[in-house]
């Protein structure tokens, strides 16, 4: 047992949580899993969108500024 990584130890732990659960349990902690992980995709492609919406209204600032500085210098 000394020669075991925490890694294989952590398994190990596991295997025993799910020896010990009944399928419906085991269900359940699957189904938060998969929610914590697709909230998780969710929250990141929020920020991703996010952050292009800002690029996009300095972009359209920029181009009304220049715009404005070429008819102002006409």
């Amino acid at each position: 047992m000394a020669e075991l990584t925490a890694r294989e130890m952590a398994s190990l732990g596991g295997k025993a949580r799910a020896k010990k659960l009944t399928a419906e349990q085991r269900s359940e902690a699957a189904r938060k899993a998969v929610q914590a992980r697709w909230q998780k995709a969710l929250t990141q492609l929020e920020k991703k969108i996010e952050k292009h919406d800002r690029a996009a209204r300095r972009a359209a600032q920029a181009r009304s500024q220049r715009a404005k500085q070429k008819k102002e210098s006409k």
